[in-house]
């Protein structure tokens, strides 16, 4: 309880400090006049409202959002609200999450998952359908095909599978590539941590990339078996881990020489090649360069690979379980408020839930299945809840109702489930799909 207060005050004083701070507020509006004055929905509170998982009609948030606060009397109009949120940034929200991320790992440091003393970070990218507006199209893209093309934008994410934390979360305009993405982030990584890629990230230009930083970044890659002349040559063999080179042809060579190295064309890099055998008996190659193979053998490394599922059950908890997708406005700036309000949001929930990691340890020895917390009940009990988290005195009676609650409302973690993927019908008209019996909880 003690760390959990201390993340949350430190949340809060860094929100009171950007609303009284002018020269800090100015990083984060658009206009130098915009919260300057004495009003009834000021910086502190329409951050709480962007926060409050806006979902339904603006008149209904702000209604509830006053009567909440004991404020019916300051209830403001919706158009009031869109011109206040529309003066703030969304890096402010960014902001907050990096916030909120330090200061987890700083006051957790005894607490926090490691694999052999390393973070173990799932990196994936995705994809999330957007408004059709023009502002929206002209910024994010358009995918599709014959049939018709969507507004669409890309999701990159680096994701802590054992502390639940998201790292670092980015929405970015469709025609940005993952690999891109993903290749731009490496210098911010910590040599602490393995970051685990699925097959569409090999290349030598990745690989040397994360093998040439001041310290090596270390990796796991999932590779095709067709991916270059190497792997080939190593499927054939009954070889199942070597440490061999792979050669950096001259596309290579050029990309690099544009990132500031000299990389000659038939430039050798070392690498480590493992084989695993999948459950449905298909083999699947590893790339990476936790070399020393005393300290990561061979049979380690299914069920290392396996941890990056983490990230995939991240995607869906932020699509379906927070709705992601429904996003409260029309424009790119507050487009982009709902997607970082949600990424912190996520966080938020998984590090107050830690609490009741201890309850859940002793009931799970009574019981036949490993029980968690059902995520989908706990956002839905976050609602309201976490303005009093951040705005109020209350914040540990409110932290304590919250770890309570969460504990209230658990699931079963049924071992290997398995459901075959079927193609669902979706409707072309209407603004609601009812793909399962699943319930929205917020």
């Amino acid at each position: 309880m003690n760390t959990k207060l201390a993340i949350i005050n430190d949340l809060k004083n860094f929100i009171s400090e950007v609303a009284d701070d002018a020269t800090l507020r100015s990083y984060f509006i658009t206009s130098p006049k915009a919260f300057t004055r004495k009003r009834d929905l000021g910086f502190e509170r329409t951050t709480m409202l962007i926060l409050n998982f806006l979902k339904r009609s603006y008149s209904i948030e702000l209604y509830d959002f006053y009567h909440y606060l004991e404020a019916p009397d300051s209830l403001v109009t919706k158009s009031a609200f869109c011109q206040q949120r529309g003066n703030l940034c969304h890096t402010f929200f960014n902001m907050l999450n990096q916030v909120l991320v330090e200061r987890f790992y700083c006051h957790e440091a005894q607490d926090i998952k490691r694999w052999k003393g390393l973070l173990v970070v799932g990196v994936d990218g995705s994809t999330t359908q957007l408004i059709n507006k023009e502002e929206v199209v002209t910024h994010f893209g358009t995918h599709g095909n014959h049939r018709g093309v969507v507004p669409m934008g890309r999701i990159m994410t680096a994701y802590d599978v054992m502390n639940g934390i998201i790292l670092r979360s980015t929405l970015v305009p469709i025609n940005i590539s993952e690999q891109h993405i993903a290749l731009s982030w490496v210098d911010g990584y910590s040599p602490e941590m393995l970051l685990i890629y699925d097959r569409g990230f090999p290349g030598f230009v990745t690989q040397f990339h994360h093998q040439h930083q001041e310290s090596p970044q270390p990796y796991l890659m999932r590779c095709k078996v067709s991916f270059n002349e190497e792997i080939k040559a190593f499927m054939k063999t009954q070889l199942k881990d070597v440490i061999c080179t792979i050669k950096c042809n001259k596309e290579s060579s050029k990309q690099l020489r544009t990132m500031g190295y000299i990389v000659p064309k038939g430039h050798e890099l070392k690498v480590r090649m493992v084989k695993v055998k999948l459950d449905d008996g298909t083999t699947e190659v590893l790339m990476t360069n936790l070399f020393d193979k005393k300290l990561h053998p061979l049979k380690g490394f299914k069920k290392l690979y396996f941890m990056r599922w983490g990230v995939e059950t991240c995607y869906d908890c932020l699509k379906n379980k927070m709705q992601l997708e429904a996003f409260s406005s029309q424009k790119v700036n507050t487009i982009l408020q709902d997607f970082h309000s949600i990424v912190f949001l996520f966080n938020l929930q998984s590090i107050i839930a830690k609490s009741a990691q201890s309850y859940l340890r002793r009931i799970n020895k009574e019981r036949k299945h490993e029980y968690a917390i059902n995520k989908n009940i706990a956002f839905g009990l976050m609602k309201n809840r976490v303005i009093g988290l951040l705005i109020t005195e209350n914040t540990q009676t409110i932290l304590f109702e919250l770890e309570k609650l969460f504990c209230k409302h658990l699931e079963p973690i049924r071992p290997n489930r398995k459901y075959p993927h079927t193609q669902k019908f979706q409707r072309r008209k209407g603004k609601f799909k009812a793909l399962t019996n699943y319930k929205r909880a917020i």
